[in-house]
């Protein structure tokens, strides 16, 4: 993944468990780094729970199809 293609304000699901959060976890870009971003993962009433720095391989961007069934 580039730099292009995450920005910051995008909805992005987590490929690998790189720690705490496991695979499938979504989260909101918040800033991003050369090789990495900051993702910020919100409980299901927006709350932050934590802010995380990961590479953009373990980050895929979530369409806004996907966001759709996500809140079903």
């Amino acid at each position: 993944m580039s730099e292009a293609q995450i920005k910051e304000l995008d909805v992005v699901e987590l490929t690998a468990d790189p720690g705490r959060w496991p695979a499938g976890t979504i989260g909101t870009v918040v800033e991003v780094f050369p090789s990495s971003a900051l993702v910020e993962i919100a409980d299901e009433r927006g709350h932050s729970e934590d802010f995380v720095t990961l590479p953009f391989d373990v980050l895929r961007p979530v369409r806004a199809q996907d966001q759709k069934q996500l809140t079903i």
